[in-house]
């Protein structure tokens, strides 16, 4: 054999490497399986690319710690390097940009993007121009930023959760390779035990699980889509950044609008009026897992967005499509395609995250999660706020089209969510209570002027008001919806960048809001920061009592009705149980929103230009109908203790009496908000203006000498042990919360009130929005330690002067309070 045909036989170090049996996936990266192992053949052009590794949970064994289609973490967002003998994953530190180039040059030096990798070369192919390593460990492994567990599931939520990896029971089982993207299945299982939050009892221990995760790894562009700087007075999502520059400010922070990269198709067409196709329209692909009867309202709860596009110019902007059966690319795990997912699993809910290019905020992806309860949700929804109305909904089953109906409304919203939009949750406060009743006004605009609103279905309306044409749902579109569609996707041409383009979208604000009250944005408020009784959830109507009476007026009817009106299909009580808690729920809803017009305040996102004030005052006028409303409310709860009906259920104790515990709190803890928010803003009505109205209803029948009834002696007995524990004054065997935690727990931030302020200047939520906070670092309130003795002690010198001619039962009440307060006070 002459040594050119030794030569020639001989094989390469790569051929000499795959040489046994394995499976080749060519694409955007080349994959190798061989012998249980995951090989990279990466091309050495992609070194220094950004990409995406984005993680899909694809088959389960147990949906409570995750549902298919979800995605449980968000995107890693890498690039690859390489020494001369190994090639690293490297996390891309996007938070900081730079407008200097000296400042940009250090920043490259101060986020070299931390290694999650650092794996050895094996060997390159045979022209060197892609080099190959083992990938095995990073995607059969416990890596913790790619987990399958997600903190959103029933069991992430509800229990304390910890996970063991377990090594020898996973493996590789699959890979795909496409020319922009690859994806790797891996077969992983752990054990998980669940615990209580609250005494941290064991409740499940060393449970096997198991899940198959799709990983996949798509390229981002060179350059990104140029973005929007995000406004936050209004509610579009945002990818924050912090922004190293020159000036008094070099260090600020940055938000760029979170939207689809939608371009027309033809420019000059467009800016003509026409209506053009764009280049990449969104598509989302709906699960073909869904039941039959669901698919055509989930598919238009997608394409009725087409319509608001259409408005700003867009034709065929959005569209639903199935599943497809004869594409073999299509994979709805891969992060290349936003599905609707259906989860087979009993929680009442829907979601719709997205995944952006956190270099831009650029939509990459997005999902919606159907969770197969939510029609159970629908169900109690609209039975509980409409049956004294509709007489259809009357039944344990909603009638198909109206269920479906109504699905179509929450697919809608959260396809909303997934085109970008946050809730605003004040957009139903700007439609007057009368005009839910007027069937010209809900049959064009609903109950509330936009979809992102938590306001449902027309519980306003009364008996009667559906023959007369009132509609109870919420309406296809609102006007707001409009203006969010106009802000976030339509194009401004006349702008060359980013900065060109902020001031002008900054004044489309400017403008609607001067102009239009549903313009105002509400942002959603979270625990502590519950302060604007405007932007609540769950309400309708700009005037909180008389809504609430229309309200309350339908629960009392269907609290005595709706037993009879379950004909069939309830055998067991479980439905007529479930609506029962829904009155009590939506009662209790009621009452919040009655409350937080005492002692609230107004927040109006803002900026220089505009003309609306940072905070206001509720009218004292207001405040005061609110409060004694309540006191109404206390007095009129019998209604909630329907013997016969809950004679019949599974409810033990006594709804009346939990109803009236949590509206008597709420009354004795309304002077202590009212003294926060007046020392925000001079409030008219002050803390002792407050505390004397709460006083005299509390004490007016002791006042008068008067044998008590049980809720009577219930709130005093509140009264005194929450003034007490307000004030400091220790308990009997209780502890009360300090002054200091009541002003926390009613302050409108959430700083620290002893002095050092928390929240900065800007903060942001990933759910409520971003923007200027309130400082609380000053608001001490107007109450004092000694305000609260003064009243303490104005209840002590009243229980003495009637304890010994009060009535047996009342008498020993008395007794009872006088010693907690004697005790107390020393």
């Amino acid at each position: 054999m002459s040594q050119s045909d030794s030569t020639a036989n001989k094989k390469s170090k790569y051929d000499e490497f795959f040489k046994e049996k394995h499976e080749t996936a060519r694409g955007l990266i080349t994959l190798h399986k061989m012998k249980g192992k995951l090989y990279f053949e990466l091309p050495v052009n992609l070194l220094g690319r950004e990409m995406l590794i984005g993680s899909t949970v694809t088959e389960i064994s147990e949906n409570a710690n995750a549902v298919v289609g979800s995605k449980p973490t968000q995107p890693l967002h890498v690039l690859f390097t390489k020494t001369d003998t190994h090639v690293q994953l490297r996390e891309v530190n996007a938070d900081y940009i730079a407008t200097d180039a000296a400042i940009d040059r250090a920043l490259e030096k101060s986020s070299i993007g931390s290694i999650l990798k650092n794996a050895k070369i094996e060997t390159f192919n045979n022209d060197s121009t892609a080099v190959v390593f083992d990938m095995t460990s990073f995607f059969v492994g416990d890596n913790k930023k790619m987990s399958p567990f997600d903190r959103n599931s029933l069991y992430g939520s509800a229990f304390k959760r910890t996970e063991s990896f377990k090594s020898e029971n996973s493996y590789l089982s699959g890979i795909k390779a496409f020319g922009d993207n690859v994806s790797v299945r891996s077969c992983l299982s752990y054990t998980y035990s669940l615990a209580s939050y609250g005494d941290g009892k064991t409740l499940l221990k060393d449970a096997p699980f198991t899940v198959e995760m799709t990983r996949s790894i798509i390229l981002l562009p060179e350059k990104p889509y140029r973005p929007r700087m995000a406004d936050y007075r209004i509610g579009v999502f945002f990818t924050p950044r912090m922004q190293l520059g020159e000036g008094s400010r070099t260090t600020a922070p940055v938000y760029y609008a979170n939207r689809w990269q939608l371009a027309p198709s033809d420019t000059a067409a467009f800016r003509r009026g026409e209506k053009v196709r764009p280049v990449k329209p969104i598509v989302f692909y709906v699960d073909s897992d869904f039941p039959a009867k669901w698919r055509p309202y989930i598919k238009e709860g997608i394409n009725q967005w087409q319509e608001l596009f259409e408005e700003i110019g867009f034709k065929d902007a959005i569209e639903a499509r199935d599943f497809p059966t004869d594409d073999p690319e299509f994979d709805p795990d891969n992060l290349k395609y936003s599905c609707v997912r259906y989860a087979p699993i009993g929680i009442q809910n829907a979601m719709g995250p997205s995944w952006v290019d956190p270099r831009s905020g650029e939509i990459l992806n997005a999902s919606v999660y159907v969770y197969h309860d939510i029609v159970r949700l629908i169900n109690k929804w609209r039975f509980v706020q409409t049956a004294t109305v509709d007489e259809e909904v009357r039944q344990a089953e909603l009638p198909d089209e109206i269920l479906g109906d109504a699905l179509r409304y929450v697919i809608s919203h959260e396809i909303g969510h997934c085109l970008g939009f946050m809730h605003n949750m004040s957009a139903s406060s700007v439609i007057p209570v009368d005009s839910l009743r007027s069937p010209t006004f809900t049959r064009q605009h609903g109950t509330t002027t936009s979809i992102m609103d938590y306001a449902r279905f027309n519980y306003v309306a009364q008996p009667g008001d559906k023959e007369r044409g009132v509609k109870l749902t919420p309406p296809r579109f609102g006007i707001h919806d409009r203006y969010l569609v106009h802000w976030t996707y339509m194009p401004v041409f006349e702008a060359a960048n980013v900065e060109e383009e902020a001031p002008i979208t900054a004044k489309w604000i400017t403008d609607a809001v001067k102009e239009h009250p549903w313009a105002r944005y509400g942002k959603q408020q979270f625990s502590v920061r519950f302060f604007d009784p405007r932007s609540q959830t769950e309400d309708l109507g700009d005037d909180v009592v008389k809504a609430t009476r229309y309200g309350v007026k339908n629960l009392k009817t269907l609290i005595g009705d709706y037993d009879k009106w379950i004909t069939s299909g309830d055998d067991d009580f479980e439905f007529r149980t479930e609506i029962l808690e829904g009155i009590i729920n939506q009662m209790a809803m009621y009452i919040q929103h009655v409350y937080l017009n005492v002692g609230g305040l107004y927040k109006n996102e803002v900026k220089a230009d505009d003309t609306l004030p940072a905070f206001a005052n509720i009218p004292t006028e207001k405040q005061v109908a609110a409060l004694k409303y309540m006191f109404e409310l206390y007095g009129d709860l019998d209604w909630l203790d329907n013997r016969e009906l809950m004679n019949k259920l599974a409810i033990m104790g006594s709804p009346k009496a939990a109803v009236a515990n949590m509206l008597g709190g709420l009354i004795i803890s309304a002077p202590f908000s009212v003294s926060l928010s007046a020392d925000v803003a001079g409030n008219s009505f002050s803390f002792r203006d407050c505390a004397d109205i709460v006083y005299d209803f509390i004490w007016k029948p002791t006042v008068n000498g008067r044998k008590l009834t049980r809720e009577q002696m219930d709130i005093q007995k509140q009264y005194v042990e929450q003034m007490m524990g307000v004030g400091n004054f220790p308990l009997p065997k209780a502890s009360g919360k300090g002054f200091a935690d009541q002003q926390h727990d009613m302050t409108a931030c959430t700083c620290n009130l002893h002095g050092e302020n928390l929240c900065g200047e800007i903060s942001y939520d990933p759910v409520s929005g971003f923007g200027w906070s309130p400082r609380a670092i000053f608001n001490r309130g107007q109450a004092t330690v000694a305000d609260i003795y003064a009243y303490v002690s104005k209840v002590q010198t009243l229980l003495k002067s009637r304890v010994d001619n009060a009535p047996k039962e009342t008498k020993a009440h008395y007794e009872l309070l006088l010693r907690t307060i004697e005790l107390g006070l020393k």
